[in-house]
């Protein structure tokens, strides 16, 4: 591992005076780790330092602890000292429809919630482009990464700011709380990231769009074993862990796509491919109540005095889980009861359950 705190390559403010001015710290610190020779370190570390000033004239990075650039990627995501003992190690998403190549994990430094960025070296390697007269495709991939693991700093520093003393200091109080607070905090974070950093991920929309198809033509397969494995073991647990996924992701991936739809001037329309496998997967309606949610908070972002307001992606959720034959109720001694079903074959309201069911009702 080598540790680079690079000199500042800021843009010279004197020749471009309509520039906003920088937010990044003064003196950022990388972290390469793993790489074969120091010289390409230092000159990919120093390249990364001098895009992330740049990005931080459009993107507020006053809360940036830092960016580990690692070849050993999952080592180092476990290995990061996040400032609260007890966390669960991170690990990246690896699955035949997502593998994680970064990661923007909120951090306690000195009682002052932050942001590390980590990032896989190999797909970072492209934003050294030197002496090439065109942005080569790797140098866009490379840089739109940066630009978006640079919004999850802003937009954690803004939840920071109007929700102080949550983001790793708050705990879950109850079992129905903890599967939707992931929820929502997924959808939400990935929309505003998604969002802020849309002018720098040029033709992004096609590969967001390829992710959102795959994850739906495999949600009600992935929802059917789920549901077909529960009739054999019987564990209410385990059966919330396999079927709430597959009926969740495609809200998360959606945000992805609601959100770099809206950070863009003049957004194009979604493709007809995506449109059909997104109702296909009859999710027409849900996505259209995510959008709703997700541009209300965004319209509110800077007024939020409750984590409560982020339960109208919850709710949204709560009626995918009641489409694919799950409810999950909180239960007086922070537990939960929990229904499952099969949707061609049970109405749910025999079961005394109803699509609209809150969990205020």
């Amino acid at each position: 591992m080598r540790l680079l705190r690079p000199m500042d390559q800021d843009d010279d403010d004197r020749t471009e005076p309509d520039l906003p001015p920088a937010t990044a710290p003064d003196t950022i610190s990388l972290s390469m780790r793993a790489f074969a020779l120091a010289d390409a370190a230092d000159r990919l570390g120093n390249k990364i330092a001098a895009y992330v000033r740049m990005l931080s004239r459009a993107i507020d990075l006053s809360r940036l602890d830092g960016l580990t650039i690692a070849y050993d990627y999952d080592a180092a995501l476990a290995e990061l000292d996040r400032g609260v003992e007890g966390l669960r190690t991170l690990t990246r998403s690896n699955d035949d429809q997502l593998i994680g190549i970064g990661m923007a994990p909120a951090v306690l430094r000195d009682g002052v919630v932050k942001v590390h960025i980590v990032l896989n070296a190999a797909y970072v390697e492209g934003i050294d482009d030197d002496g090439a007269e065109e942005p080569s495709a790797a140098f866009d991939d490379a840089l739109y990464l940066l630009a978006h693991e640079c919004a999850h700093v802003a937009v954690t520093a803004q939840k920071d700011r109007t929700l102080p003393n949550h983001i790793l200091q708050h705990g879950i109080s109850g079992y129905e709380e903890a599967i939707f607070a992931q929820v929502n905090e997924a959808c939400w974070e990935e929309y505003a990231a998604c969002r802020l950093s849309a002018p720098f991920g040029h033709g992004r929309l096609v590969s967001y769009e390829e992710g959102l198809r795959g994850v739906l033509g495999a949600s009600r397969e992935r929802a059917a074993a789920a549901r077909a494995a529960f009739w054999r073991h019987g564990d209410l647990n385990r059966v919330v862990g396999e079927l709430g996924p597959p009926l969740a992701e495609p809200l998360r991936l959606a945000a992805y796509v609601l959100g770099h739809l809206d950070g863009l001037t003049d957004p194009p329309a979604l493709s007809d491919a995506t449109r059909r496998a997104i109702a296909d997967a009859g999710y027409t309606d849900l996505i259209d109540d995510l959008a709703v949610a997700l541009r209300d908070l965004w319209a509110s972002r800077e007024e939020r005095t409750t984590l409560s307001e982020f339960e109208v992606i919850g709710d949204v959720a709560r009626d995918a889980f009641w489409a694919g034959g799950l409810t999950i109720r909180p239960a007086t001694d922070d537990g939960a009861t929990i229904h499952v079903w099969e949707p061609d074959e049970v109405d749910p309201a025999a079961l005394g359950l109803s699509r609209g069911w809150r969990p205020d009702a």
